[in-house]
């Protein structure tokens, strides 16, 4: 993982993103503190899968949504 200031990064910003896009990992650092990460895109596969995780681990609480708007309509009718 190649640690790099965003000035330096701003002049070999071409090279970089080839870096990048062959997979590496690189922080653009300012005053010695972290402040991006530049990462090669996740593939569609990968995507899915963190997608499909991360609903599985949602949990639903309390009326559904369209339960709740059909309760706040007829609150409003009265």
């Amino acid at each position: 993982m190649l640690r790099i200031s965003v000035e330096e990064a701003a002049r070999n910003l071409k090279s970089l993103l080839e870096r990048v896009a062959r997979g590496e990992e690189v922080i653009l650092l300012e005053q010695d503190k972290a402040v991006a990460r530049l990462v090669p895109p996740l593939q569609n596969a990968e995507r899915l899968a963190s997608m499909k995780q991360f609903r599985d681990s949602l949990e639903i609480k309390g009326e559904s949504l369209s339960a709740t708007v059909i309760n706040a309509r007829i609150e409003e009718r009265r």
